[in-house]
């Protein structure tokens, strides 16, 4: 397995106005060992803070300080070249892989032209003498968004997160392999601090931090009683609060209803495509059994000239020995069944008897969307869900989007050089089965309704079931 060093981008208002609660929630669902604040100014209280509350083992890296950290290092071993003038570019390594963190690149926008050019290349460029032309090199500039990727010239430029945390950008986290990948994840500021309790924006945040519970462990220890009596709240908002509350601290599902979920055994099923708009469902994982000892199957078609393959498969296999039982997918009825059942139409339709016979379910909108239970995770994603329950995530330095990118560069031209490495994505899809199938149990041992709060939760804000969490 590659190296994978993660840098967490921030913008300095996000950190200057963070409760420390928030910032140490943000820190913790990162881990990040580098943190660089993103901007254009310095931002000499933003990084003295942050140097307070990481330790000496995480880099705090201002472009734009007084005295920035710069030059060569390594980081959880992976080469890095901090850059906060164009005079450090002279120091990249033009023989070895490595990223190259600054401010030095943004993106200058003629509405006038419709055309968009890159400020500071020139420069850039030429400050990088021999290197500019290593195509091992990843340039990151925190001057550019988070999902910006880009070739400028030969360069491969990549954004590393401007604005983040500023009003309703994401914070995010950027995981940097030692074989040149970089894999992006967020965070929305409402997931920190109180504000990741159902139901609690700024305002209850505020009134609860005020009448001395500070935490979500202090939340969760209150009576439904003690909190209604708080100025704002009534009984129905204080008892969705609460649940939410216990459901984090408990690491455990919380029940709303007593709506049952399916009978009998489940499979269950996560597929890879080659995007959000998918043309090709070119891997169908499934898993019968629990999460532990269940058996996993993959159906997986490596010739993109057959887009229905991989269904034909499992629908085959399905409709041989699993007949009859629910097929669980999670967020299922907003991608995973979408797709399938849109490929199976146009792929394979000799199987749509079997497809629409199909018993599917998703937890996601039976316990988010439908309002059932309350999930554990720091967001509802299914990675944060089958943490929370003490899931142990397969270690492939993969995310859907990078997985996504991968096929789609096999699509474009099959060869040696772009060959997947098939074993390790179906490794990721594995373990998003199994922690699929972790979710479930879960929610199967839930089966006590804790209170009996209604759906009044007021006006302030929510973070259960926001779009925002996908």
């Amino acid at each position: 397995m590659e190296p994978s060093a993660r840098i967490a981008a921030v913008a300095p208002a996000f950190v200057e106005r963070a409760t420390a609660t928030q910032l140490e929630d943000w820190l913790a669902y990162f881990e990040p060992d580098v943190v660089v604040l993103a901007g254009t100014e310095p931002a000499r209280r933003a990084s003295s803070a942050l140097r307070r509350v990481t330790g000496d083992e995480t880099v705090v890296f201002d472009p734009n300080g007084h005295d920035p950290r710069r030059g060569p290092r390594t980081v959880a071993g992976v080469q890095f070249v901090l850059a906060p003038t164009t005079d450090d570019l002279a120091t990249v390594d033009p023989d070895g892989p490595a990223f190259v963190l600054s401010g030095l690149l943004s993106l200058d926008v003629d509405r006038a032209a419709l055309s968009t050019s890159l400020d500071g290349l020139a420069a850039y460029r030429e400050a990088l003498g021999r290197a500019a032309a290593a195509d091992t090199l990843v340039h990151l500039s925190v001057r550019l968004p988070a999902e910006y990727r880009r070739e400028w010239d030969g360069l491969t430029v990549v954004g590393a997160g401007a604005d983040a945390g500023v009003g309703d950008e994401p914070l995010v986290a950027l995981d940097c392999v030692g074989d040149g990948q970089v894999l992006t994840r967020s965070l929305d500021r409402s997931n920190l601090g109180l504000q990741a309790l159902d139901g609690v924006g700024d305002t209850r945040a505020r009134r609860l931090r005020e009448a001395g519970f500070g935490s979500r462990a202090a939340v969760a220890e209150a009576s439904v009683e003690t909190l209604a009596g708080l100025d704002g709240l009534g009984a129905s908002s204080a008892g969705r609060i609460a649940e939410s509350a216990r459901a984090v601290a408990d690491g455990a599902v919380v029940r709303r209803s007593d709506t049952p979920l399916p009978a009998g055994e489940p499979v269950f099923v996560d597929i890879e495509t080659d995007g959000l708009t998918p043309t090709i469902t070119w891997l169908v994982g499934v898993l019968d059994g629990t999460a532990d000892d269940g058996t996993y199957r993959s159906f997986l078609q490596r010739d993109p000239d057959d887009p229905g393959g991989a269904i034909r498969e499992f629908l085959a296999w399905y409709d041989a020995e699993a007949a009859d039982r629910p097929v669980v997918a999670y967020n299922g009825w907003r991608f995973d069944f979408q797709v399938l059942g849109e490929h199976v139409a146009e792929y394979c339709p000799e199987f749509e008897p079997v497809w629409n016979a199909m018993d599917r379910f998703d937890p996601y909108r039976w316990a988010v969307r439908d309002d059932n239970a309350v999930l554990p995770g720091r967001t509802n994603k299914l990675e944060d869900v089958a943490a929370a329950l003490c899931h142990e995530t397969a270690d492939t330095g993969l995310t859907g989007a990078a997985v996504a990118r991968a096929y789609r560069a096999w699509m474009d031209d099959p060869s040696p050089e772009t060959e997947l490495d098939w074993e390790r994505f179906d490794t990721y899809c594995e373990d998003d089965v199994r922690a699929l199938a972790t979710i479930w149990a879960a929610l199967r041992g839930s089966d006590r309704v804790v209170s009996t709060a209604g759906t009044d939760a007021g006006t302030d804000d929510t973070t259960q079931g926001t779009l925002s969490d996908w």
